[in-house]
């Protein structure tokens, strides 16, 4: 049970770091954003402590993305030959 604890403060953390990243934004911006320190921003996205859900929706908010961002886990989608579509399937039907 506390391995599962880590490791879903670990995914968050990793998804909040990932996304502050994508914005061009400091750790710093984001504290400001929900009233706390730096510190602390770096023990979320080290997955360190976890946060309330109240602050996820804070980080939600400031990094432009919807709460479920934070528990999506994004895969590639691969095609495989038989997915891909081509010219002669569309037009039959």
């Amino acid at each position: 049970m506390e391995d599962d604890k880590k490791n879903f403060n670990k995914f968050i953390g990793a998804r909040i770091k990932k996304r502050r990243l994508e914005l061009k934004k400091t750790q710093t911006w984001l504290a400001k954003r929900l009233g706390i320190t730096f510190q602390q921003v770096q023990k979320y996205e080290k997955g360190i402590n976890g946060t309330s859900s109240l602050n996820l929706k804070i980080i939600a908010d400031a990094l432009k993305v919807s709460i479920l961002y934070f528990f999506i886990e994004e895969k590639p989608l691969l095609l495989t030959k038989e997915m891909e579509i081509t010219n002669d399937q569309s037009a039959s039907g």
